[in-house]
């Protein structure tokens, strides 16, 4: 590397200067170029970093590809043409280049970056980066820069921008930013500097430059000086951090920075140089015991010119230069063989590597003069802090810090008219290095693998390069943007302006900062997304209109593929988005995204309604916060009548007052709700710190606030989520719901269009409904609901194909308590966990249904089905959903009441009213197209049961923890029930206070017995067999579903433990015309027996558990009954065939049938108990005799 021939380097930063002003009759030195220079470089260099960014580019400019190995076993790969900006410096690679032909490296060593040799199985990560720096190429270097005309001298030297691309092997990780950790803490540790945020690498060198008293100056003819630069000669000492093959710390310095260059051809075997270009003048010629460094070469220039590397290797001069023979030689000092490899760079095609290096045509030679200093080695050695003299200059120079990086340099301007000064005047202290300035980033990580037959594959798996794009492209998404006129300005100032000026293929709307008063209504529009700045952007109605209580922020009515994300919408009286569909829409609204957005608002946040349509709507609510203001007015949060929607990830809040009465409120006391009384909206609107505070707060609890089950508020607005009635597809997935008069989720809901209605009296089903993962807690009434009222009056509704799974839902069910014993609930409502009135194709798993109802007074059900079809009940916890009650003066409501509640399951054949007739086939039922008999019943043959109960976790503070009517299979598995106490409301609780189980299934077993009495007796039922009535009606109980029960592997406690008095008959009761199999149950009941002064309490179960049936099998069972009074029976089984195997009970078991098997069953305490019953009890007892 050449260097500049300058008086001296004075430019600091720092100092914050803007140009260099000439004067007149002045002198101009080099100096004042220099730095006027320096300074434009320097601020636009900063501009571009602060611009672009500390590196990036916006094309494929030094992407890597096409990994490959060469034939030597060397990894090899293409650097791509373009362009890349690094600390504010423009890089541009004009061609293509291959890794081992970089024309700005023509010293890559030839035996480096072998391919790796990888197990089988594992990989290597191996970093590229690119490191980039600037240094000055003189016209000894570049010959064109010669001006003949001048008669040989040299004029201005320039500055090269220089790149190489680099290769750290094993940094252990694909990730880039983990790569380039690990290859910047290796840096670190090996002491070349820390990367700064500009991508500049920074040593922490410092040099600092004193004085020697009683110095010998140069010029004997001087007298001797106290102390002081000692030369007679302006100077600029070049101080300079040298590489040594030997090791340590060491450094080099010389007069006029080093400048003098020469090229030069070298007998390395004789150490003879023949200089090529002629020293200028008698003065520069290298003398005896003087420096020389041999330069090898750096890169080439398109011209063919090759510039120097920026080190090389000292030599001290043995004979002085010759002018006769231009050579001078060089003392034997172990000398470092320059040689250069030879690679064809201009031929991509066919690139030729030679391993076997050859000599340059030329070298370049520095001459690092010293002045008289002919004695001191090329390399002196550094010890950190301790001072080093520079030969009999007077001035000794320090450096503290603990890197070291070869090439890093100092420029000392000494002058003899100030000797006790240098300059920069901050070498007194110590100043980082001038140069080189050294800039690094990471191109790509390669990966590594074993590609067997001893062969490794590469292949470039992170394009390491940041993307930008110029600021004249414009981003392509947004087509307008909207400011508001005050705080920001854009394309336009209002919303609805830019809607308006969309052109029909749509576009996208970016609203920027700000608060935007907008009412904004989007008919009949496609393809267009408004999107914001998240909680920047606050969109609200215009405050100064008449209509603001009611009026909506985002109306969409009619569209198609309509999007509104990131945006804060604020309609404290109104709704937020409504996407209803009038009968001005030219077709129906579809494919609406509103996701990302925060909503505030008084009545709906998102209203739903659009037309039937053969197709999917595609409605997507999605990551939204949301806050309704708690007042009577407020409505569901989100409502939705429309087919295919997907609701999820949505935080949906009721705000209450700040009221100070919730300890978990994050809110700060004192701001108040924007509805209170003594405050008008309109001035709320237009204060900007009022509406600011507000928003922030409600934000604030809307997003912070969390529910411990503490809060007993009395809500006002309904809050949640409803699906309209006719809704198809829906998705409710991964919400948290918090708080609300109303239901969490309520399916089935008349729209605010047919509310209107008051003639209304038809319900419609919604169909195939997923609701999964959500939590919902702190709602008025149950968690998850269909609609059971409209103005007090029942209301029944269906859901087809439901979905309910792992959801959590607690805290439900606050509404308060009725002062009196009024019925609360119709025949087929409750309140709870999950209440459903009609269901077909329910599947209820894996939830968590716990801690809902606020008193014992209150009837609340974990699970209830008034009615389903195939439902499937399994994997939940449902647990203490009411309250126990804990005194016998309790005054508790009626109504329904229990864990899991089904009032009527049925197991339905598969009906088509066709015309036809059923005739016999081979292969099952068809029908003839000759005769018109209408058939109203066709058979259906799937096995599944009429409910599945498996598998669940239930504790029932009052009442059942399972209540089960049935019209059909049964099965009953897994499950964990336990009951608190018995509900004396309920007459059939009194019966069977935790397990209530009746199956009108009809046993086949029944209609075979009464056929054959039939055709035992022909000649009394033979009109009645061929009666034509009659055969349909024995064809249709055919197809009755079976009433077969399967209970099996539960573990039942009715658990009595609390000083109220506890009576029933018993703990299971399970009746069914079919079959019952209760095999490996454990079945306990628990009471508490206390006696003192004033009160006796005890429990009364006269059973443990009742069964029967046609046919009853109850084997190896364990009954407990513990201190309970009166019981006689721990089993009592009644069927026609009945069996009971295996069986342990406290007390007897009573088994009953016609045909019945009892043996090997254990009884504990066998008084009283029938002999034919005791069997091994009473073996046993005598026995012990």
């Amino acid at each position: 590397m050449g260097t500049f021939d300058i008086s001296r380097i004075n430019f600091d930063p720092k100092k914050h200067y803007q140009s260099v002003r000439m004067q007149q009759g002045r002198v101009l030195t080099d100096d004042d170029w220099n730095e006027n220079e320096r300074i434009a470089n320097e601020d636009l260099r900063r501009s571009l970093n602060d611009t672009i960014g500390p590196y990036g580019t916006s094309d494929t400019g030094f992407k890597i590809a096409n990994v490959k190995n060469n034939e030597s076993g060397y990894m090899d790969f293409r650097i791509l043409q373009g362009s890349i900006y690094l600390g504010g410096q423009r890089f541009e690679l004009e061609q293509r280049e291959q890794y081992r032909a970089q024309k700005d490296w023509l010293q890559q060593p030839a035996d480096s970056d072998k391919i790796p040799q990888v197990a089988a199985g594992s990989e290597q990560y191996d970093l590229v980066y690119l490191e980039a720096w600037q240094q000055p190429v003189s016209a000894v270097e570049d010959s064109s820069l010669f001006e003949t005309a001048l008669g040989g001298p040299d004029t201005t030297t320039r500055v090269r921008k220089m790149r190489r691309v680099k290769v750290a092997s094993d940094v252990g990780s694909e990730e880039c930013s983990e790569a380039w950790n690990k290859l910047t803490d290796d840096w670190k540790k090996n002491n070349l500097g820390l990367i700064n945020g500009e991508y500049e690498r920074v040593p922490d060198t410092k040099l600092s430059v004193s004085f020697i008293r009683d110095g010998v100056s140069d010029d004997l003819c001087t007298p001797a000086t106290a102390g002081g630069y000692l030369g007679a000669e302006n100077q600029a000492i070049r101080v300079q951090i040298v590489d040594d093959s030997s090791g340590g710390k060491k450094i080099t310095w010389g007069f006029d920075n080093a400048s003098p260059l020469y090229r030069v051809k070298v007998d390395f075997t004789n150490l003879t140089v023949t200089i090529l270009t002629e020293p200028k003048d008698q003065y520069h010629w290298p003398l005896s015991g003087q420096v020389v460094e041999i330069l090898p070469w750096s890169a080439v220039l398109p011209n063919d010119e090759k510039i120097a590397e920026i080190s090389g290797h000292l030599y001290k001069v043995n004979s002085s230069y010759d002018p006769d023979s231009g050579q001078l030689t060089l003392l034997d000092q172990s000398p470092i063989l320059l040689k250069l490899n030879k690679v064809d760079r201009n031929n991509f095609s066919e690139i030729t590597y030679i391993t076997d290096q050859t000599l340059p045509d030329y070298y370049y030679m520095r001459v690092w003069n010293r002045g008289t200093d002919l004695a001191s080695s090329p390399s002196i050695d550094v010890t950190t802090e301790t001072p080093i003299p520079l030969g009999n200059t007077g001035l000794q120079v320090t450096f503290t810090g603990a890197d070291w990086v070869p090439g890093d340099f100092w420029v000392i301007a000494a002058r003899p008219e100030t000797p006790n000064q240098v300059v920069p005047w901050e070498f007194e202290k110590g100043i980082t290095h001038h140069g080189i300035r050294r800039f690094f980033a990471p191109l790509a990580v390669i990966k590594w693998t074993n590609g067997g037959e001893n062969t490794t594959i590469g292949e470039v798996v992170h394009d390491c390069r940041r993307k930008f794009h110029p600021l004249t492209d414009r981003d392509g998404c947004c087509s307008f943007t909207v400011g508001n006129g005050i705080t920001s300005n854009g394309d336009f100032n209002t919303i609805q302006e830019a809607v308006d000026n969309l052109p029909d293929k749509g576009g996208k709307i970016c609203v920027l900062p700000g608060v935007h008063l907008a009412s904004v209504t989007i008919l009949n529009k496609q393809h267009i997304r408004i999107s914001g700045c998240g909680d920047q952007t606050i969109v609200t109605p215009d405050y100064r209109r008449k209509v603001l209580a009611t009026e909506s922020v985002f109306v969409i009515s009619g569209s198609q593929n309509i999007q509104i994300d990131q945006l804060t919408i604020v309609s404290w009286k109104g709704t937020g988005i409504v996407v209803q569909d009038e009968e001005s829409s030219l077709l129906p609204s579809a494919e609406i995204t509103i996701c990302d957005n925060t909503i505030q608002s008084g009545i709906h946040a998102i209203y739903v309604e659009v037309q039937e349509v053969k197709g999917d709507n595609l409605i997507r609510i999605l990551n939204n916060r949301i806050g309704i203001v708690d007042t009577v007015q407020g409505k569901s949060a989100i409502f939705s009548l429309a087919d295919a929607v997907l609701i999820e990830r949505n935080r949906i809040m009721v705000i209450p007052d700040n009221d100070g009465l919730d300890p978990y409120d994050p809110r700060t006391p004192g701001v108040l709700t924007p509805l209170e009384p003594c405050l008008r909206l309109d001035q709320i609107y237009s204060t900007k710190y009022m509406f600011r505070q507000r928003v922030d707060s409600m934000l604030s609890y809307v997003t912070l606030y969390r529910s411990f089950g503490t809060n007993q508020r009395k809500y006002n607005a309904l809050g949640g989520i409803e699906i309209g009635q006719t809704s198809e597809r829906v998705t409710i997935r991964q919400n948290e719901i918090t708080g609300g008069c109303g239901n969490g989720i309520t399916l089935c809901q008349f729209s605010d269009t047919a509310l209107q209605n008051e003639d209304i009296i038809h319900s419609y089903p919604v169909y195939e409904i997923t609701i999964e993962e959500n939590t919902i807690q702190q709602m008025g009434l149950s968690g998850i609901s269909t609609l059971l009222t409209y103005k007090e009056i029942a209301v029944y509704t269906q859901v087809k194909d439901l979905t309910v799974f792992r959801n959590s839902i607690r805290f439900c069910a606050n509404l308060p308590q009725t002062s009196d014993g009024t019925k609360r609930q119709s025949l087929f409502s409750a309140i709870g966990g999950i209440v459903i009135t009609d269901c077909t194709g329910g599947k209820i798993q894996e939830n968590r249904i716990e801690e809902n109802g606020r008193s014992s007074k209150e009837p609340v059900c974990g699970i209830f089905f008034y009615y389903g079809e195939k439902l499937n009940i399994s994997g939940n916890s449902i647990l203490n959903n009411g309250m126990p009650v804990t005194s016998d003066k309790s005054n508790v409501y009626p109504g329904n009441r229990g864990g899991i509640v089904v009032k009527m399951c049925f197991k339905p054949v598969n009906t088509d009213a066709q015309t036809g007739t059923f005739l016999a086939v081979e292969n099952g039922w068809t029908k003839s197209s000759g005769n018109t008999e209408t058939i109203a019943v066709i058979p259906s043959f799937d096995s599944l049961p009429a409910v599945v109960v498996h598998d669940n976790t239930v504790l029932q503070p009052l009442g059942f923890a399972l209540f089960l009517s049935a019209f059909g299979p049964v099965s009953v598995q897994g499950n964990q029930f336990t009951s608190l106490g018995t509900d004396k409301t309920d007459q059939l609780s009194v019966l069977a206070s935790a397990v209530f189980i009746l199956n009108l299934g009809v046993s086949k077993d029944l209609f075979l017995l009464a056929f054959r009495n039939m055709t035992k007796n022909q000649n009394t039922y033979a009109k009645l067999l061929t009666n034509p009535a009659m055969q349909k009606f024995f064809l249709a109980l055919e197809y009755l579903p079976s009433g077969r029960v399967m209970f099996s592997g539960n573990q039942t406690t009715l658990d009595m433990r609390y000083p109220s008095i506890n009576l029933c008959l018993s703990s299971q009761f399970i009746a069914s015309l079919d079959d019952i199999a209760f095999n490996n149950n454990q079945s306990e009941c628990t009471s508490l027996l206390m006696v003192n002064d004033k009160v006796t309490t005890f429990d009364i179960v006269l059973l443990n558990t009742a069964l029967i049936a046609v046919s009853v099998r109850s084997n190896n069972n364990r009954f407990t009954d513990g201190l309970t009074m009166y019981t006689r029976y721990s089993l009592l089984s009644y069927g026609f065939m009945n069996t009971a195997m295996g069986n342990q009970a406290t007390h007897c078991i009573l088994v009953m049938g016609n045909k019945k098997v009892k043996h090997s069953n254990i009884v504990l305490i066998d008084t009283n108990c029938p002999q034919s019953q005791l069997i091994i009890g009473h073996v046993l007892n005598n026995n012990a005799k």
